[in-house]
């Protein structure tokens, strides 16, 4: 019996081993790595901006650029691990990743560092794409859910502990260590992904890749990462912006059009007519855009109106990391046990109620308050995420996990960035209906009625959101047969 043939074989799927633990765990350390070097590079901006001599316009695509690239190729890595085999783009991924990393820690411009960082990206879209879909064909059925909990803890820990090492890093070293970190890590993870990681079997190589579908999904996805992100920046009616929206528009009608055509599409569209899945993947998209949405907002009601240290304001968001970070592996084991629906509902609820007490903040409300409704938000969205994600993998037909896990990936980034757009959008429209001029105007220099008025809104769009998602959660029906075969 060949090693390869262990893992695949239905009868071996009753029981964890310790080669399967080692599997989750190193599928868990993809996840933590893409999502850490995600936010660690982000609090070290303003020292790249000054040892390049360079504005902030410029330095910001040092995040931008990994962003981009990282929800462009998503779907694309996902298609070519289902076709060429998952344990080589593990590897290949990481090895892209590492060496990303070394020659951006090595960069002597900041042009270098921004095309090192598009190459990283490259590294961590691989290793995103295809987390899942190894849980589903390596691990046993009834441990999905508990698994993708796991990841859903990494991924959280990755997150949460970004900003706070890359700071210390960057204060007590250099920058150039936010990125030499991951050398030495990505070399263990290669050394043990050639020993533990099963070998790619017959049944991989079937089908073809869509080259041109992958082209357009690319300018699709960028372009639309990019109006959504830097639109309140550089203001939603600039020619900049409504190119990227025209660009946007045209390929996403393009790459439709192309995926209806083709022989071997890179995403299998009628998977939408079904009507649970389609709401499956919405959820997945409104619980990243209103859990990013109020961890952008939350900073400013925090350091502005209740007067806390930056990084005072850093440990209080710590804390709906932690409780997702509780709650994931609960969260996946309960969905194993009595389903995904009823956590997600469950969560949707819990969100709502988070929210509301968000909505009722005012100068006044005390540390324990905020404390306690950003663990509720931490607990809602930790019982969502592993649930709806083993709710759609369980949707999966055979032979395409890598393109279901990569797009539920790419959704939830979009939703993330659709998050920091719209709750900022909802607040500058109540800023203006006030008569208030946002041209030129810090949060700083808000009149602090109008600065709670507008938090008073973009939580109250929250909680309508968090509605949105019980009323999805409560309207699915969930089919526990498992992923289908062809």
């Amino acid at each position: 019996m060949s090693f390869g043939f262990v893992f695949m074989n239905p009868a071996n799927q009753s029981k964890w081993s310790p080669r399967q633990w080692l599997i989750l765990l190193l599928i868990s350390f993809a996840s933590f790595m893409g999502a850490l070097d995600a936010t660690i590079v982000n609090i070290s901006l303003p020292t790249m901006s000054k040892y390049f001599q360079c504005d902030i316009a410029i330095v910001s695509w040092v995040a931008m650029s990994y962003l981009l690239v990282l929800s462009g190729t998503l779907i694309t890595f996902g298609r070519v691990a289902d076709i060429r085999g998952y344990k080589k783009i593990y590897l290949a991924g990481f090895t892209i990743f590492t060496i990303g990393s070394l020659l951006c820690g090595l960069s002597s411009s900041i042009y270098l560092l921004i095309g090192f960082r598009v190459l990283q990206g490259i590294g961590a879209a691989m290793l995103q794409a295809i987390g899942g879909a190894m849980v589903v064909r390596y691990l046993p059925e009834k441990v999905h859910g508990t698994a993708f909990g796991i990841m859903t803890t990494f991924a959280a820990v990755g997150l949460a502990a970004g900003t706070p090492l890359g700071g210390f890093i960057s204060q007590f070293y250099s920058w150039h260590w936010i990125f030499f970190i991951n050398v030495p890590v990505g070399i263990i993870a290669i050394i043990l992904g050639l020993v533990v990681l099963p070998r790619d079997t017959g049944e991989f190589g079937k089908g073809r890749f869509d080259m041109s579908g992958a082209a357009l999904l690319l300018v699709a996805l960028a372009s639309l990462i990019f109006f959504l992100n830097m639109g309140n920046n550089i203001g939603w009616l600039s020619w900049l912006i409504l190119i990227s929206i025209v660009i946007s528009a045209a390929t996403w009608a393009g790459f439709i059009f192309n995926e209806k055509r083709t022989q071997f599409p890179l995403i299998n569209l009628s998977l939408f007519r079904d009507r649970n899945f389609t709401m499956a993947v919405m959820v997945a998209l409104i619980v990243l855009l209103v859990g990013q949405g109020s961890w952008y907002a939350f900073p400013f009601y925090l350091e502005l109106e209740k007067g806390f240290a930056t990084n005072i304001v850093g440990l209080i968001l710590l804390v709906p990391a932690i409780f997702m970070m509780i709650c994931g592996p609960i969260a996946g084991l309960l969905s194993d046990r009595i389903g995904s629906r009823p956590i997600c509902i469950l969560g949707s609820a819990v969100i709502i109620a988070a929210f509301l007490m968000f909505a009722l903040m005012g100068i006044n409300t005390g540390l324990y308050y905020i404390i306690i409704a950003l663990a509720l938000e931490g607990i809602g969205i930790g019982l969502i995420v592993p649930a709806n994600f083993n709710l759609i993998m369980g949707m999966s037909i055979k032979g395409s996990e890598g393109v279901m896990n990569s797009l539920v990936t790419t959704v939830r980034n979009v939703g993330a960035v659709m998050g920091i757009a719209s709750f900022a959008v909802v607040f500058l429209s109540v800023i203006t209906s006030l008569g208030i001029s946002t041209s030129g105007v810090t949060a700083h220099a808000l009149p602090p009625k109008a600065f709670i008025l507008g938090f008073h809104a973009i939580f109250l769009f929250g909680m309508v959101l968090g509605g949105v998602l019980l009323v999805l959660n409560l309207a699915m029906r969930e089919d526990r047969r498992g992923s289908k075969t062809r």
